[in-house]
């Protein structure tokens, strides 16, 4: 089986028709800009020219494209077997709550398995202790397989530089997911996380890292998964 495959035609329509029964997850990101969003698609629009995908019109979206007379989306999202999909998408109209976006003349689909990401709540940490350091990364997004996030704490004075460094091996990581209106406390152990990618923001004077999950007891990837999905079934019910 080929890593990439081009879907086309008949297959974009019945993977489309899966995306909106099933309430898929979307990442919309606008080419060329900072701009990038989880939303997802409501349904299928049909004119004389063709066929619109109407996707969830994403926060923030229309102050993005004000000044653009031409622009370019990119959407991924991991389909109900688990694979990535990617396409792009040249311009859009927006039509009340709804972003139409025209069909694409393909959809790639990546024959590897991807841990799609979402962003956590508020207040969600990764702690870390080694030896007599401890620090505590704010999460920006979270995935089966990984997290990122940025440095917010740490206890070791004067430090210039990167607390952390690549390829780094961290043992009993833990993820505490703060309490909300439909669920408890979470508290999640990583038996073994590594540095995979540091990011210095020199504005800012911060470090994010980028950590991927190497091992994880099976009732932990369980807790895992189940914090996950409520992250995506509460930004469902906020949309």
């Amino acid at each position: 089986m080929p890593e990439h495959e081009k879907l086309k035609e008949a297959k974009i329509d019945a993977l489309f028709d899966q995306l909106i029964a099933n309430n898929i997850i979307i990442s919309m990101s606008l080419v060329g800009s900072g701009y990038e969003h989880l939303t997802c698609a409501t349904g299928v629009h049909r004119t004389p020219v063709g066929k619109h995908l109407c996707i969830d019109l994403p926060q923030g979206f229309r102050a993005a494209v004000a000044n653009k007379t031409h622009f370019t989306l990119r959407f991924n999202f991991n389909g109900p077997d688990k694979l990535e999909y990617l396409f792009n998408t040249i311009g859009g109209q927006i039509n009340g709550r709804d972003l139409l976006v025209p069909f694409p003349d393909y959809v790639e689909r990546i024959q590897r398995r991807r841990n799609f990401r979402m962003p956590p709540p508020l207040d969600t940490n990764l702690l870390i202790k080694m030896g007599k350091v401890h620090a505590i990364i704010s999460l920006i997004n979270i995935s089966l397989g990984g997290a990122f996030g940025v440095l917010t704490k740490h206890n070791v004075k004067d430090l210039q530089d990167s607390l952390l460094r690549v390829n780094q091996s961290l043992p009993h990581v833990g993820i505490i997911v703060p309490a909300c209106e439909d669920w408890s406390e979470q508290v999640i152990i990583i038996q073994r996380a590594q540095v995979r990618r540091i990011e210095h923001d020199r504005e800012n004077k911060r470090y994010r890292y980028a950590f991927e999950f190497m091992e994880i007891v099976p009732d932990e990837l369980k807790k895992l998964t189940r914090c996950i999905y409520n992250f995506q079934r509460q930004f469902l019910k906020r949309r």
